[in-house]
Parts: C-alpha cells; sequence; structure tokens
C-alpha cells in the first residue's frame, strides 16, 4: 500500500522565501487496483533555505491510480508417442513477477503441436489460459504461451506372410 509523494503545493510561502515539500510517507487506502484511490500521506517534510521559518500540516490526502502489474505465464507441454493429431496436454503453469504474499494463479487453457508429426522439440502454443485467485484482478498475463515438446514415432509390430513355393 506504499505510495510516493511525487510533489505537491504549499500556500501561505511568502515572496522571496524557497520553501518546497521535500518528501514524506504516503499510502493508498488498500492494495487493490483502482482509479482516484484515496492516498494519505502523512509526515510531510519541508526543505529549502527557508523551510525552517514554516511549519506544515502533519498529513494530507489525494488521490492516485493503481494500475495492474503484468506478468509473464508460461507453460510445459508433456511429451507424446505420435497419434495422427496435433492435440497437447499442458504439464504445467508458472508464472513470473507475483508480488510475494498474493494469491494468484495460472490456470485453464489447452494446447496443440505445430503439427501431427513425430519430432524432437516440436513448438507447441497453449491458449486460453487466465488468472485466478484472491488477487489476480491486481495483475495482467499473456493468454498464450508457446513452448515445446517432442512427439515420439509410434512404434508399430510387423508380421509377414511368406508365400508357398513349388
Amino acid at each position: 500500500t506504499v505510495a510516493t509523494i511525487a510533489g505537491g503545493t504549499l500556500s501561505g510561502v511568502l515572496a522571496g522565501d524557497t520553501v518546497a515539500i521535500g518528501g514524506g510517507a504516503a499510502t493508498f487506502a488498500d492494495k487493490n487496483v483502482g482509479v482516484a484511490k484515496t492516498v494519505t500521506s502523512s509526515v510531510i517534510t519541508l526543505a529549502g533555505a527557508d523551510a525552517g521559518n514554516y511549519s506544515i500540516n502533519g498529513s494530507a490526502t489525494t488521490n492516485a491510480d493503481i494500475t495492474p502489474l503484468a506478468l509473464t505465464g508460461a507453460v510445459a507441454v508433456a511429451n507424446k508417442v505420435y497419434d495422427a493429431t496435433t492435440g497437447a496436454t499442458i504439464a504445467g503453469r508458472s508464472l513470473t513477477g507475483v508480488v510475494a504474499g498474493d494469491a494468484v494463479s495460472y490456470g485453464g487453457g489447452s494446447a496443440t503441436f505445430v503439427d501431427k508429426n513425430a519430432g524432437v522439440a516440436k513448438s507447441a502454443t497453449a491458449t486460453g489460459l487466465a488468472l485466478s485467485g484472491a488477487d489476480a484482478g491486481n495483475y495482467t498475463v499473456n493468454a498464450t504461451a508457446t513452448t515445446s515438446a517432442d512427439i515420439t514415432p509410434l512404434a508399430l509390430m510387423g508380421s509377414v506372410t511368406a508365400a508357398n513355393r513349388i
């Protein structure tokens, strides 16, 4: 909930004096994303050559926005044996950038390989991924993620029939 004091104005400074807001501490009412959220500042300090000649109110309120934090989501796709389809199984999901203590997870979606053919390190794309959890509204994330996995050849059993010979 920590907010940064980006500046402010002073009224009542006498002409010729050099006084400005020097800093202080400020907090948002809560940690959640929103527009025009209440910010309360406390311990406001003065700066400038003439700051010692003035005093200032100890606190003030204003409004500021909290915008969503962009996360990076990644997936792992399981290797499979050739089955003539491009279908892939999402084996895991991960998020980078979540603030410690927040309840948010990356889930949903489906995945497909670039084609149905056997091969090593084949490209696979997961789509329809989304965030969930109590703090999900405070974040954005990619709904699509690309990775790679193997499609191994399908083992066949063969038998032969020999022709009789005269």
